[in-house]
């Protein structure tokens, strides 16, 4: 969880409704704490466990931000960016990878395939805060 001096509020998508985050990691805890975190930041979270469940919350949800691992085991996380840029709605979306082993290919790659940003784990609050805030607007609390 964030320390106190670490806490921050997602203004809402202008709707009234708070942004929307979608994490993709097959680490059912990773996406359990990182759910806690970005909650606590204000953010609505979505979780899927594949790259398979991912795309099954996005026909129902637009997130305001991915953040998606790149080892997964149904499907890498090159080929779902790949995927994301097929549909305009999901193409437009930021895309931040998170992953713990990626080579400096493995991020050009990404990056080829349209990721917007990189973190790698692990990683502090305000690390994740400081990706976060050029695709989402946050405010310190």
């Amino acid at each position: 969880m964030p320390a106190p001096n670490d806490r921050v509020v997602a203004s809402s998508n202008g709707n009234g409704s708070p942004h929307t985050v979608l994490i993709i990691d097959d680490e059912l805890t990773f996406c359990a704490v990182m759910g806690e975190v970005l909650e606590s930041f204000g953010f609505e979270v979505h979780q899927a466990y594949s790259a398979g469940q991912a795309l099954t919350i996005l026909a129902r949800v637009t997130p305001d931000l991915i953040l998606t691992d790149l080892r997964m085991p149904d499907s890498d996380g090159i080929t779902l960016l790949e995927q994301l840029r097929t549909k305009p709605v999901w193409g437009r979306i930021p895309k931040i990878v998170i992953t713990a082993k990626a080579s400096a290919t493995d991020l050009t790659e990404a990056r080829r395939a349209g990721a917007d940003g990189f973190l790698r784990k692990p990683f502090s609050v305000r690390e994740l805060r400081a990706a976060i805030i050029p695709f989402l607007p946050i405010a310190a609390a």
